[in-house]
């Protein structure tokens, strides 16, 4: 397979595959979502040849069940049929939640389809709660992925880069001798 690349799209770039993977049955207007229109939603197509084959976007939400102060939601994740079981969503996925480590989450969370547990778990996503049902999408688990330990290395890796960029050493305290 072609190499895939992942990249920042606008939001008309995802309104043909949400509709053609998770919508199909409903009408083209439904594929736009509230979130969309937030301030820090980033959407991102997979793209083979420059055609996009999938899609996923993030919103910087809460979600009431989490008590984290930074949450960020992963809707629309879709990829085309044809390209599904090549790592494609994979790769969206973990642009989502890089995207997220950088922008300092603690949490990255989606409503799943059944279908999609198992690629989410795979991913280190847990479900939390009992099953639900979405009208007129269907059954759905609230999934989410802990990133806190990420943002406490990253701030660790800029602590340590900022040291060893210095060009004078790094004063370290002598002990007091008692005369």
């Amino acid at each position: 397979m072609t190499d895939v690349v992942v990249e920042f799209v606008r939001l008309e770039d995802v309104i043909a595959i949400r509709h053609q993977v998770l919508r199909q049955e409903q009408p083209r207007s439904s594929c736009y979502y509230p979130e969309d229109t937030y301030k820090q939603t980033v959407h991102f197509a997979a793209k083979i040849n420059n055609q996009i084959i999938g899609s996923a976007s993030l919103y910087k939400e809460s979600h009431p069940d989490f008590v984290l102060k930074q949450s960020w939601r992963i809707r629309g994740m879709a990829v085309l049929e044809a390209f599904q079981g090549h790592n494609i969503g994979t790769q969206l996925l973990e642009t989502c939640i890089n995207h997220a480590i950088k922008n300092k989450a603690e949490v990255i969370w989606c409503n799943a389809r059944i279908d999609a547990v198992t690629f989410y778990k795979n991913s280190g996503f847990k479900i939390i709660g009992e099953e639900f049902e979405l009208a007129n999408i269907g059954p759905h688990f609230l999934m989410a992925k802990n990133l806190g330990i990420h943002i406490g290395q990253t701030r660790f890796i800029e602590i340590a880069k900022k040291l060893f960029r210095k060009k004078s050493s790094v004063p370290i305290p002598q002990p007091k001798h008692q005369a």
